[in-house]
């Protein structure tokens, strides 16, 4: 098993319809313009994905089918240049590629903290859980596949994939340095037992072609086959050269170029809709299955803007709050994260890069299991560059980023959920 060097970080509605059988002849209706519009918003967060998976194959010298882990304790991550680190979790990750035939993982039991396995594939949704919430932390075998290969008689899981690749995610909650052993024993424990000795090439990023009319390539490139239910979508793109043999011409190109531009702007502005109110940004409806984003492909592109491999919100949400100097939060006891029955949350003060930086008193996370709560339940959370008594965590003052995780919170409350507002003093 290979050690990875940092870890998988991660910081934190356009319904495309009215397609036409024949758009050869629909250009009455939309320009090509219009096409590479709606196209570059579907591509978009799969691009993204192909640019961060090249950045771990080139830092982490991860490779196909192996699994990757992250053998540091998580507050050794604290003045590391790693974007929104978690600092309650062991990382690690598992690159699949299923072009040459199934591929099967095995996972330990593990019921003596919370552990997740995020399975994200070439479309970038969330296809697939194991883990705490999604099987009882109970150990297991898996067997990914697509749906002309044929499963391996191993008495396994079998788990569809849409494209030959995907990523896992592995998340597994720490205390302390005194768990760091039992949890490599976990990340030991997990073990790819079953692959192809061949896989498939996967694409190169190159941000200039990935906003440019060439763009389709990296489509043409990560999916071998069209899903069922977006044939249409496709026939519908295919003068841009998407997934058929059709070439634009120049003038043609100048056109895409411009819906390009278009919808590069279009993602931008749709993100920054991800504030819910108080200051707070959040992005519980955007990551998910296909069925949950439901051809909302603006969403998925803004979810991948704001930060790639979002969990699924039964998993676990994430609220970002830009604010700057000392102050306070206080909750009620109706205003804390709702949570189900095995649910928890923390929150972390960053820096306005949303980094950690060290700080004299160690003061960088409070876990739900680490707060004092008053006798009706309420919460205050005080924020500032001196200790105080109860909860408290340290700012130098100045600009900052404040972040609320809730893990398996209740799915049917947090999409409308938003944290009370930061007073500042």
């Amino acid at each position: 098993m290979k050690k990875l060097i940092s870890s998988v970080s991660i910081i934190l509605a356009l319904l495309l319809s009215g397609c036409q059988p024949n758009p050869k002849e629909a250009t009455d209706t939309a320009t090509i313009k219009d096409l590479a519009y709606e196209a570059f918003i579907y591509a978009y967060p799969l691009m993204e994905q192909v640019k961060t998976i090249n950045d771990m194959f080139e830092y982490n010298n991860m490779t196909a089918n192996e699994v990757v882990m992250v053998p540091n304790f998580p507050m050794d991550n604290v003045g590391m240049p790693i974007v929104a680190p978690n600092l309650t979790s062991m990382t690690g990750g598992i690159f699949i590629d299923i072009s040459a035939g199934p591929v099967t993982l095995e996972i330990p039991e593990v019921k003596d903290r919370y552990i997740v396995y995020q399975c994200i594939d070439v479309f970038t949704h969330n296809f697939y859980y194991m883990g705490t919430r999604a099987n009882n932390g109970e150990a297991g075998t898996f067997t990914f596949h697509n749906h002309s290969q044929q499963i391996p008689d191993n008495k396994s899981t079998p788990v569809l994939m849409e494209g030959d690749h995907a990523f896992i995610v592995v998340r597994i909650d720490i205390k302390d340095r005194s768990e760091i052993d039992q949890v490599i024993e976990i990340q030991n424990a997990i073990q790819i037992t079953s692959a192809p000795s061949e896989t498939r090439k996967y694409p190169v990023y190159d941000k200039a072609m990935a906003f440019s009319p060439a763009f389709v390539e990296y489509v043409n490139e990560l999916l071998t086959e069209i899903p069922e239910d977006e044939k249409e979508l496709f026939d519908r793109w295919a003068p841009l050269g998407m997934m058929s043999e059709e070439k634009p011409d120049e003038m043609d190109k100048k056109e895409i170029q411009a819906g390009i531009d278009s919808a590069y702007t279009a993602i931008q502005e749709e993100s920054k809709n991800l504030e819910i109110g108080n200051g707070y940004i959040a992005a519980t409806e955007v990551f998910g299955t296909r069925e949950f984003l439901n051809g909302n492909y603006l969403a998925r592109a803004s979810g991948a803007h704001f930060g790639l491999w979002g969990n699924s919100k039964e998993e676990a949400n994430y609220f970002l709050l830009f604010t700057e100097g000392e102050g306070e939060i206080r909750f009620t006891k109706d205003e804390l994260p709702p949570l189900s029955d095995i649910g928890f949350w923390s929150i972390t003060v960053h820096d306005e890069n949303v980094m950690v930086k060290k700080n004299e008193y160690d003061s960088y996370v409070l876990t739900m299991d680490q707060m004092k709560f008053e006798n009706d339940g309420s919460l205050v959370l005080k924020v500032s560059s001196k200790p105080e008594q109860g909860n408290w965590l340290y700012t130098p003052g100045g600009k900052m980023v404040l972040v609320i995780r809730a893990y398996q919170a209740e799915s049917e409350k947090i999409g409308s959920y938003v944290p009370p507002a930061f007073s500042k003093r």
